[in-house]
Protein backbone atom coordinates (compact mmCIF):
# COMPACT_ATOMS: atom_id res chain seq x y z
CA UNK A 1 0.00 0.00 0.00
CA UNK A 2 1.41 3.63 -0.56
CA UNK A 3 2.03 5.35 2.52
CA UNK A 4 1.18 8.90 1.07
CA UNK A 5 -1.71 10.32 2.75
CA UNK A 6 -4.93 11.41 0.71
CA UNK A 7 -7.10 14.31 2.14
CA UNK A 8 -9.96 12.79 0.29
CA UNK A 9 -9.93 9.58 2.04
CA UNK A 10 -11.50 8.42 5.29
CA UNK A 11 -8.60 6.86 6.74
CA UNK A 12 -5.20 8.50 8.24
CA UNK A 13 -1.83 7.09 6.98
CA UNK A 14 -0.76 4.04 7.86
CA UNK A 15 2.18 4.92 10.26
CA UNK A 16 -0.44 6.70 12.48
CA UNK A 17 -1.87 3.98 13.42
CA UNK A 18 -0.06 3.14 16.28
CA UNK A 19 -0.29 6.92 17.35
CA UNK A 20 -3.79 7.35 17.29
CA UNK A 21 -4.83 5.03 20.22
CA UNK A 22 -2.15 6.63 22.28
CA UNK A 23 -3.12 10.29 21.36
CA UNK A 24 -6.99 9.28 22.12
CA UNK A 25 -6.26 7.66 25.73
CA UNK A 26 -3.65 11.20 26.73
CA UNK A 27 -6.93 13.80 25.46
CA UNK A 28 -9.48 11.51 27.72
CA UNK A 29 -7.25 11.22 30.40
CA UNK A 30 -6.62 15.13 30.38
CA UNK A 31 -9.90 16.29 29.53
CA UNK A 32 -12.40 14.09 30.59
CA UNK A 33 -10.58 12.27 33.64
CA UNK A 34 -12.29 9.47 35.72
CA UNK A 35 -14.46 10.76 38.57
CA UNK A 36 -11.84 8.95 41.71
CA UNK A 37 -9.13 10.70 39.92
CA UNK A 38 -11.09 14.11 39.76
CA UNK A 39 -12.12 13.95 43.25
CA UNK A 40 -8.83 13.47 44.54
CA UNK A 41 -7.16 16.15 42.55
CA UNK A 42 -9.82 19.06 43.44
CA UNK A 43 -12.05 18.09 46.07
CA UNK A 44 -12.96 21.37 46.65
CA UNK A 45 -15.02 21.80 43.18
CA UNK A 46 -17.67 18.87 43.95
CA UNK A 47 -21.01 19.59 46.00
CA UNK A 48 -21.49 22.77 47.08
CA UNK A 49 -18.07 24.01 46.00
CA UNK A 50 -19.15 23.42 42.17
CA UNK A 51 -18.82 26.83 40.69
CA UNK A 52 -21.39 25.35 38.07
CA UNK A 53 -23.87 24.18 40.72
CA UNK A 54 -22.86 26.84 43.40
CA UNK A 55 -26.13 28.97 43.94
CA UNK A 56 -25.66 31.40 47.08
CA UNK A 57 -29.17 31.90 49.05
CA UNK A 58 -29.29 35.98 50.09
CA UNK A 59 -32.79 36.51 51.33
CA UNK A 60 -32.15 39.97 51.62
CA UNK A 61 -30.51 40.74 48.40
CA UNK A 62 -33.58 38.92 47.18
CA UNK A 63 -36.47 40.81 49.01
CA UNK A 64 -34.35 44.28 48.26
CA UNK A 65 -34.58 42.97 44.42
CA UNK A 66 -38.24 42.96 44.44
CA UNK A 67 -38.64 46.31 46.40
CA UNK A 68 -36.68 47.85 43.80
CA UNK A 69 -38.57 46.22 40.57
CA UNK A 70 -41.97 46.53 42.43
CA UNK A 71 -41.24 50.85 42.76
CA UNK A 72 -39.67 51.06 39.39
CA UNK A 73 -42.95 49.33 38.34
CA UNK A 74 -45.02 51.95 40.06
CA UNK A 75 -43.11 54.84 38.91
CA UNK A 76 -42.63 54.18 34.84
CA UNK A 77 -46.12 52.43 34.09
CA UNK A 78 -46.63 48.76 33.23
CA UNK A 79 -46.50 49.84 29.33
CA UNK A 80 -42.67 51.63 29.83
CA UNK A 81 -42.02 48.58 32.29
CA UNK A 82 -42.85 46.03 29.81
CA UNK A 83 -41.07 47.58 27.01
CA UNK A 84 -38.10 48.68 28.67
CA UNK A 85 -38.06 45.14 31.08
CA UNK A 86 -34.98 43.70 30.01
CA UNK A 87 -32.71 46.77 30.77
CA UNK A 88 -34.36 47.29 33.76
CA UNK A 89 -34.39 43.76 35.33
CA UNK A 90 -30.59 43.58 33.70
CA UNK A 91 -29.58 46.83 35.85
CA UNK A 92 -31.82 45.64 39.06
CA UNK A 93 -30.63 41.98 38.88
CA UNK A 94 -27.12 43.06 38.85
CA UNK A 95 -27.34 45.40 41.87
CA UNK A 96 -29.04 42.59 43.59
CA UNK A 97 -25.73 40.17 42.16
CA UNK A 98 -23.39 42.84 44.24
CA UNK A 99 -25.38 42.74 47.54
CA UNK A 100 -25.66 38.91 47.12
CA UNK A 101 -21.97 38.68 47.39
CA UNK A 102 -21.73 40.11 50.46
CA UNK A 103 -24.67 38.80 52.68
CA UNK A 104 -23.59 35.28 50.80
CA UNK A 105 -19.93 34.89 52.02
CA UNK A 106 -20.50 36.49 55.83
CA UNK A 107 -23.88 34.36 56.26
CA UNK A 108 -22.77 30.83 54.20
CA UNK A 109 -19.26 31.10 54.37
CA UNK A 110 -17.87 33.05 57.46
CA UNK A 111 -20.85 33.01 59.82
CA UNK A 112 -20.73 29.29 60.04
CA UNK A 113 -16.87 28.91 59.76
CA UNK A 114 -17.04 31.05 63.18
CA UNK A 115 -19.31 29.44 64.44
CA UNK A 116 -17.51 25.74 64.14
CA UNK A 117 -13.94 26.94 65.20
CA UNK A 118 -14.16 29.69 66.87
CA UNK A 119 -12.10 32.52 66.38
CA UNK A 120 -8.70 31.17 67.91
CA UNK A 121 -7.61 30.72 64.19
CA UNK A 122 -7.06 35.26 63.41
CA UNK A 123 -3.80 35.81 65.54
CA UNK A 124 -3.37 31.73 67.27
CA UNK A 125 -0.23 31.74 69.85
CA UNK A 126 1.16 29.32 67.62
CA UNK A 127 0.70 29.84 63.72
CA UNK A 128 -0.06 26.42 62.04
CA UNK A 129 -0.26 25.64 58.62
CA UNK A 130 -4.32 25.65 59.01
CA UNK A 131 -4.64 28.69 60.47
CA UNK A 132 -2.26 30.66 58.16
CA UNK A 133 -4.24 29.51 55.07
CA UNK A 134 -7.36 30.22 56.77
CA UNK A 135 -6.51 33.52 57.71
CA UNK A 136 -4.70 34.43 54.38
CA UNK A 137 -7.82 33.40 52.26
CA UNK A 138 -9.99 34.89 54.88
CA UNK A 139 -8.28 38.50 54.61
CA UNK A 140 -8.02 38.01 50.72
CA UNK A 141 -11.29 37.08 50.11
CA UNK A 142 -12.60 39.96 52.57
CA UNK A 143 -10.62 42.58 50.44
CA UNK A 144 -11.87 41.51 47.04
CA UNK A 145 -15.26 41.56 48.28
CA UNK A 146 -15.80 44.26 50.49
CA UNK A 147 -13.49 46.96 48.10
CA UNK A 148 -15.96 45.37 44.93
CA UNK A 149 -19.21 45.54 47.08
CA UNK A 150 -19.17 48.58 49.65
CA UNK A 151 -19.34 51.57 47.12
CA UNK A 152 -22.60 50.19 46.10
CA UNK A 153 -23.71 49.76 49.37
CA UNK A 154 -22.69 53.56 49.81
CA UNK A 155 -24.71 54.05 46.98
CA UNK A 156 -27.93 52.94 48.33
CA UNK A 157 -27.53 55.01 51.62
CA UNK A 158 -27.04 57.91 49.49
CA UNK A 159 -29.98 57.71 47.52
CA UNK A 160 -32.17 56.85 50.49
CA UNK A 161 -30.85 59.80 52.60
CA UNK A 162 -31.43 61.97 49.71
CA UNK A 163 -35.13 60.40 48.48
CA UNK A 164 -36.28 59.69 52.38
CA UNK A 165 -34.10 61.34 54.78
CA UNK A 166 -33.64 64.83 53.11
CA UNK A 167 -37.60 65.28 52.39
CA UNK A 168 -38.40 63.31 56.75
CA UNK A 169 -36.37 65.83 58.02
CA UNK A 170 -37.11 69.45 55.98
CA UNK A 171 -40.99 68.85 56.32
CA UNK A 172 -40.28 66.75 59.58
CA UNK A 173 -38.31 69.48 61.31
CA UNK A 174 -40.66 72.11 60.06
CA UNK A 175 -43.47 70.97 61.64
CA UNK A 176 -41.85 69.60 64.84
CA UNK A 177 -39.99 73.66 65.20
CA UNK A 178 -44.39 74.97 64.86
CA UNK A 179 -45.42 72.45 67.29
CA UNK A 180 -43.09 74.02 70.02
CA UNK A 181 -43.70 77.57 69.13
CA UNK A 182 -40.76 77.90 67.70
CA UNK A 183 -41.11 81.00 64.65
CA UNK A 184 -40.06 80.64 60.92
CA UNK A 185 -36.67 81.24 60.16
CA UNK A 186 -34.70 81.37 56.73
CA UNK A 187 -30.63 82.13 57.14
CA UNK A 188 -28.88 82.90 53.90
CA UNK A 189 -24.89 82.20 54.47
CA UNK A 190 -21.91 82.59 51.93
CA UNK A 191 -18.65 81.91 53.61
CA UNK A 192 -18.29 84.43 56.49
CA UNK A 193 -21.49 87.00 55.34
CA UNK A 194 -25.26 85.52 56.90
CA UNK A 195 -28.45 87.47 56.89
CA UNK A 196 -31.38 86.39 58.26
CA UNK A 197 -34.29 87.21 55.36
CA UNK A 198 -37.19 85.66 56.93
CA UNK A 199 -37.98 85.61 61.02
CA UNK A 200 -36.81 87.82 63.94
CA UNK A 201 -33.62 89.57 63.44
CA UNK A 202 -30.70 87.89 64.83
CA UNK A 203 -27.19 89.38 65.89
CA UNK A 204 -25.19 86.04 64.42
CA UNK A 205 -21.91 87.53 66.27
CA UNK A 206 -23.61 87.91 69.24
CA UNK A 207 -25.36 84.29 69.12
CA UNK A 208 -21.87 83.05 67.66
CA UNK A 209 -20.34 84.57 70.99
CA UNK A 210 -23.02 83.43 73.57
CA UNK A 211 -22.84 79.89 71.95
CA UNK A 212 -18.38 79.78 73.03
CA UNK A 213 -19.15 81.78 76.68
CA UNK A 214 -21.96 78.77 77.16
CA UNK A 215 -24.65 81.19 77.79
CA UNK A 216 -26.87 80.68 74.19
CA UNK A 217 -27.11 76.64 74.93
CA UNK A 218 -30.14 75.84 73.84
CA UNK A 219 -31.65 72.89 75.31
CA UNK A 220 -31.67 69.24 73.48
CA UNK A 221 -36.02 69.61 73.56
CA UNK A 222 -37.40 72.59 74.97
CA UNK A 223 -41.14 71.98 75.29
CA UNK A 224 -41.83 74.71 77.45
CA UNK A 225 -43.96 76.22 74.79
CA UNK A 226 -45.48 73.63 73.73
CA UNK A 227 -49.40 73.63 73.65
CA UNK A 228 -51.50 70.66 74.87
CA UNK A 229 -53.12 70.38 71.07
CA UNK A 230 -50.00 70.53 69.75
CA UNK A 231 -48.67 67.15 71.13
CA UNK A 232 -50.13 64.54 68.17
CA UNK A 233 -48.47 67.21 65.84
CA UNK A 234 -45.15 67.41 67.60
CA UNK A 235 -45.38 63.60 68.20
CA UNK A 236 -45.99 62.68 64.64
CA UNK A 237 -43.32 65.52 63.27
CA UNK A 238 -40.74 64.32 65.22
CA UNK A 239 -41.00 60.87 64.38
CA UNK A 240 -40.72 61.74 60.92
CA UNK A 241 -37.64 64.17 61.53
CA UNK A 242 -35.91 61.33 63.75
CA UNK A 243 -36.45 59.21 60.89
CA UNK A 244 -34.59 61.42 59.01
CA UNK A 245 -31.57 61.78 61.24
CA UNK A 246 -31.35 58.34 61.55
CA UNK A 247 -31.16 58.24 57.82
CA UNK A 248 -28.26 60.58 57.70
CA UNK A 249 -26.09 59.16 60.21
CA UNK A 250 -26.43 55.57 58.39
CA UNK A 251 -25.13 57.33 54.97
CA UNK A 252 -22.41 58.77 57.19
CA UNK A 253 -21.42 55.81 58.65
CA UNK A 254 -21.76 53.86 55.38
CA UNK A 255 -19.65 56.49 53.95
CA UNK A 256 -17.20 56.34 56.72
CA UNK A 257 -16.87 52.45 55.52
CA UNK A 258 -16.67 53.07 52.44
CA UNK A 259 -13.90 55.49 52.36
CA UNK A 260 -11.89 52.79 55.01
CA UNK A 261 -12.16 50.16 52.83
CA UNK A 262 -11.27 51.70 49.52
CA UNK A 263 -7.83 53.46 51.17
CA UNK A 264 -6.62 50.99 54.17
CA UNK A 265 -8.51 47.36 53.68
CA UNK A 266 -5.97 46.60 51.07
CA UNK A 267 -3.13 47.87 53.41
CA UNK A 268 -4.23 46.21 56.34
CA UNK A 269 -5.04 42.53 54.93
CA UNK A 270 -1.35 42.57 53.49
CA UNK A 271 0.06 44.02 56.40
CA UNK A 272 -2.13 40.86 58.55
CA UNK A 273 -0.83 37.96 55.91
CA UNK A 274 2.67 39.24 56.86
CA UNK A 275 2.86 39.10 59.97
CA UNK A 276 0.62 35.40 59.85
CA UNK A 277 3.94 34.57 57.42
CA UNK A 278 6.42 35.74 59.84
CA UNK A 279 4.75 33.99 62.67
CA UNK A 280 4.30 30.87 60.75
CA UNK A 281 7.70 30.33 58.90
CA UNK A 282 10.44 32.17 60.65
CA UNK A 283 8.95 32.63 64.41
CA UNK A 284 6.96 29.40 64.82
CA UNK A 285 7.48 29.19 68.64
CA UNK A 286 6.97 32.71 69.40
CA UNK A 287 5.70 33.17 72.20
Amino acid sequence: DSLEFNPTSNHPPCHNHSIAPTSAALTTLLLAPQPSHAAKAIPLSTGDFNPDSFKPVCAASDSFYRFLQGSTRAVVGDDNFSEYGPLIAGGLLRIRLELCVVESFFNEAVGPFIKQNGLTWILPWHETVETFIAGSIFALATTFILVGSTKIVQILAFYSDLILGGPCRLFGGFFFDRARGEPVTLDVSFFWWKKRLIGPPVDFKEEELKKKTGEGEEKWLDLDNVKAKDFPLLIVSGGIKLTGEVLRVVREVVEAVDLFVGRYLVLLASGYIIIKFVHFKIFPDFP
